[in-house]
């Protein structure tokens, strides 16, 4: 090679790796709409973005400093590393009070989500990491979920919790105010321990060295995520950064954060296969609710004829045999569906189906194939024939009442994926493909009812739109049908 195609080739690298590389940071930006004097102040932020990409994940930092005090910053390790990253104060004890400061936070946040794509991010990876009162702040507000609730956003969208050295008691600043000591501990409403839940967002705990840490803190943080496993919550994981106090910490914990978004947002993406069905031989199957097949105390709305009642005993819908031969045939296919639990349902007991397809009229544990949905764990489930043959894909806990949620199967081969609001919970790569469950013509299929003898009913939920398709549908569809919940009341 020559000494001029050689230059060439550098410079092209060059310009290559400087293209990649251009950042922008915008700072002071404010987050609030309280009149407040001292939330003018201190509810600003920076956002530090890079300029050439799109659908990016983001990170929302809050700063240490024990609720009292501290100024935003975004440290090297964050940088040049293709996030948008979001650093944000907050108000700050004893000038605000902790419901306040829980407050500023929540509403970064919810800042973050109407604000992302702006700047190169994405809304579907929000992820929010903060250190020491920091990390304290977040667990609160991403378990908690009334506090972005305020502000129209689920607290179950975001992509991950990542607190490093986080207090998971009450805050020590907090229980000061309560006239308790530094060393006494207490759990109540205002400690991340008090609202564990295994729906939560993916957590990663890093804790500093727990002979150099803060007052039993990295003991308080391999509780938290005990308790948290034993909730069944599915996506926790917990570091000890050895050789490091609770301020050396941080630095080295960054590369852990880095990977854990690589991690999760691989998952959340990660493409099927191209459709084995061709473009031009893709097809949707939308239903609508057809009086003759609402059953027992269904109904259907009279203000919105979209939405299906399945009443307060017995009610379901039956999709009849032009739907059972319809999925026989399907060998790629997906599966959507909106639904909406009442408070007053507390899907106790066995059952609960959001949709079910049975061989069998009634099942029992040892009988024929079956696929179906439900609600009571958050379950997907398909079995060639009995719960000896079962496989599975499972969020586990209850669904969030009185707002609808959206549920998304696909499958390609072998491959399932169960997606809740756009989010992916799990996948199963030994799923059974149709002609595998129903080899004779499933004449049952139902909304709301159980496939199992002696299960019940689907009560005191609304459900609308649900669709078949005959392939695997993309995450660019995906993200589509989620919007469309916005179109439910």
């Amino acid at each position: 090679m020559n000494t001029k195609n050689t230059i060439l080739i550098f410079v092209l690298l060059l310009c290559s790796a400087i293209a990649k590389a251009q950042y922008q940071q915008v700072n002071d930006i404010s987050y609030t709409e309280s009149a407040d004097a001292y939330a003018q102040e201190r509810c600003k932020l920076d956002v530090y973005y890079p300029t050439n990409r799109k659908d990016a994940p983001v990170v929302v930092w809050f700063h240490g400093g024990g609720i009292e005090g501290g100024n935003k910053h975004i440290d090297r390790e964050l940088k040049n590393c293709g996030l948008v990253v979001i650093a944000a104060n907050y108000r700050l004890l004893p000038k605000a009070n902790i419901d306040q400061c829980l407050d500023d936070a929540a509403a970064a946040v919810a800042w973050a989500y109407k604000n992302a794509e702006k700047y190169g991010g994405s809304k579907c990876k929000i992820f929010v990491a903060g250190h020491s009162a920091g990390g304290y702040l977040l667990d609160m507000i991403g378990l908690d979920k009334k506090w972005l609730a305020k502000y129209g956003v689920d607290a179950d969208s975001l992509a991950g919790l990542i607190p490093f050295s986080g207090q998971c008691l009450t805050h020590y600043n907090v229980r000061k105010q309560q006239g308790l000591g530094p060393l006494q501990p207490s759990i109540d409403h205002y400690a991340p321990l008090s609202h564990l839940r295994p729906d939560a967002p993916p957590i990663v705990i890093v804790s500093g060295d727990r002979e150099m840490e803060m007052n039993g803190r990295y003991e308080e943080q391999a509780y938290f995520w005990r308790m948290l496993k034993l909730v069944g919550h599915p996506d926790v994981s917990l570091y000890e950064m050895q050789g490091y106090d609770h301020g050396a910490m941080l630095h080295p914990a960054y590369h852990i954060l880095k990977e854990h978004i690589k991690r999760i947002t691989n998952k959340m993406t990660s493409p099927l296969p191209q459709p084995s069905v061709k473009a031009e031989q893709r097809a949707e199957y939308p239903f609508a609710w057809q009086s003759p097949y609402v059953k027992n105390d269904a109904n259907i709305g009279e203000e919105n004829p979209s939405i299906l009642y399945l009443g307060t005993n017995n009610g379901y819908y039956d999709l009849t045999d032009k739907t059972g031969t319809l999925i026989k045939e399907l060998k790629d296919f997906s599966v959507s569906v909106y639904f909406k639990v009442s408070s007053e349902n507390k899907l106790d007991g066995y059952g609960h189906f959001l949709f079910a397809f049975s061989q069998l009229a009634e099942n029992s544990a040892k009988e024929g194939p079956y696929m179906a949905m439900r609600l009571n764990e958050q379950r997907f489930e398909t079995s060639t024939g009995g719960y000896e043959n079962e496989q599975i894909i499972m969020q586990g806990g209850q669904p969030q009442r009185d707002v609808w949620i959206h549920v998304l199967y696909r499958q390609q081969d072998h491959k399932g994926e169960l997606y809740l609001d756009g989010k992916l919970i799990g996948k199963n790569n030994n799923m059974p493909i149709l002609s595998e469950i129903f080899k004779e013509t499933p004449t049952h299929c139902w909304i709301g009812r159980a496939p199992f003898r002696g299960d019940k009913y689907l009560t005191q939920t609304q459900v609308a739109d649900f669709r078949l398709y005959n392939y695997a549908v993309s995450n660019q569809e995906l993200r589509q049908l989620k919007e469309k919940k916005k179109q439910l009341k």
